[in-house]
């Protein structure tokens, strides 16, 4: 019996197993037995069986990840620093940065040729400005991660990173037309996203989590040295704000019922999201210069 309850006390292996399959077993007959009418009939006894099961399997399941929890993210956190790619992504914030601009990349040549497609396809100026906005986005996220990518001598390209980051911003103040083009459109027009069923709610948590993430990414990126990824954040950050003024016109749009001005409300935050660019724009040029200006004086 000691043996018996050591081995329930740190199930492994077999057991381990046998302990989440049946814990997923009792539960799906739980649910099963929710759209059965079972009082007043045989069935009665197997339903609160299997609620009584399905409820002592899913405590004693709980009860194993706690305990192998800790040592499972120790496992993982040595089987990633193994590996050379997998230990840099971890230790590299730099690197990290670079991964997800990559992403960030494909993503902004998908929707460029989406909305390509359909500017031509249905003659909207609308979807022409945001394939515009979106080219604008892919040409200076590639022109940064092939500089990024290139560059041989960190200490020597100070002036260069500073320029380039300069240039960020001036492409960034160009950017901000195609963009009050759109805008401008929307609301004019009183054309905006529009998603299907439970699309919408898909995209207001992946508008949401870019905002938050695109936020902390930029403050933390100051603190970094690199005007590289510093620019390369900042850029996230303007396309953030723009997938927010997308959800509020997909979500105007999907459940407005009439009594909400949408075109107020789209004129509202399309001003701020203009601003903000080229707030942000103006601010990358005048500390661009100023690092040059700092960089030359230092004879750098």
């Amino acid at each position: 019996m000691k043996k018996l309850f050591k081995k329930f006390l740190r199930p492994k292996g077999a057991l381990l197993v046998l302990t989440y399959v049946l814990t997923v077993v009792f539960i799906t007959a739980a649910i099963l037995m929710l759209f059965v009418e079972y009082e007043g009939t045989p069935l009665e006894i197997l339903a609160y069986t299997s609620f009584g099961l399905a409820a002592v399997s899913l405590a004693y399941s709980v009860y194993t990840i706690v305990i192998y929890a800790p040592g499972l993210k120790d496992r993982v956190y040595n089987l990633l620093m193994s590996n050379r790619l997998s230990r840099t992504v971890m230790e590299n914030w730099g690197f990290r940065t670079i991964l997800t601009s990559t992403f960030a990349l494909a993503m902004s040549i998908f929707n460029s040729v989406l909305n390509a497609y359909l500017g031509i396809s249905e003659r909207s100026i609308w979807f022409g400005a945001l394939a515009a906005y979106y080219i604008f986005l892919a040409l200076m996220r590639s022109g940064l991660l092939i500089y990024h990518r290139t560059k041989k001598d960190y200490e020597s390209e100070g002036i260069t990173r500073a320029k380039r980051y300069m240039l960020c911003g001036i492409l960034l103040l160009i950017l901000n037309a195609a963009l009050s083009s759109a805008i401008a459109q929307m609301i004019f027009d009183d054309r905006g996203f529009s998603y299907k069923d439970w699309l919408i709610f898909a995209f207001a948590a992946y508008a949401f989590y870019k905002i938050i993430m695109a936020v902390r990414n930029a403050i933390k990126a100051r603190r970094q040295d690199d005007l590289t990824i510093q620019a390369i954040r900042e850029i996230n950050l303007v396309d953030a704000a723009v997938s927010i003024l997308a959800l509020q016109t997909a979500l105007l749009h999907t459940f407005g019922d009439g009594s909400v001005d949408i075109s107020l409300f789209n004129t509202l935050t399309g001003s701020v999201v203009s601003i903000f660019s080229v707030g942000l724009s103006i601010m990358m040029i005048v500390r661009g210069h100023k690092k040059i200006k700092e960089l030359k004086n230092n004879g750098k």
